[in-house]
């Protein structure tokens, strides 16, 4: 059911988004699962408009700061994760990819260690160009402004919860 749902996904999103809310309630099926995170958080409309866009970012220099940042927060992430155990594993080098190229495609946002987590997390389950289009799309539809470099809204939504 999710394989047919996926392959027509935007015949179900724009005539049947109940089935979509409702297979969703019911449970994702874990061999579709990151396949489905990529439809349903927005990051495959990304991909599939900016085919080369990841690739491109991954050939720019970037903010020198950021890259600091990130190489510093690297090894902190799920250290005792298979993936992530140390820098000869592959887990640590994607981390990197993905996290540098965030912030050049949005670099008045940069890097905030907050991102890094949600990236380890997202490459565990799915590759690289696909943990990253997922990122942009999480950290600018339901993480807006969590990473700004005031973290208004981080300071706020803490308050509420306080």
């Amino acid at each position: 059911k999710w394989l047919k749902m996926l392959s027509q996904w935007n015949f179900y999103m724009d005539r049947n988004y109940r089935k979509i809310k409702e297979r969703c309630r019911k449970g994702i099926p874990m061999s579709v699962r990151p396949r489905a995170w990529l439809y349903l958080c927005g990051g495959k409309l990304l991909m599939d408009k900016e085919p080369n866009r990841y690739e491109d970012c991954l050939r720019a220099d970037g903010d020198p700061k950021c890259i600091e940042d990130i190489r510093k927060d690297i090894h902190r992430q799920f250290p005792l994760h298979e993936m992530f155990s140390s820098e000869d594993k592959p887990g640590q080098q994607e981390l990197f990819n993905v996290l540098k190229a965030y912030t050049i495609r949005y670099p008045e946002i940069g890097y905030c260690q907050a991102q890094a987590p949600v990236a380890a997390f997202l490459l565990m389950h799915m590759p690289a160009e696909q943990a990253f289009w997922c990122l942009v799309s999480i950290s600018n539809k339901y993480l807006e402004d969590y990473y700004s470099p005031t973290m208004e809204v981080v300071q706020r939504d803490g308050l509420i919860l306080q």
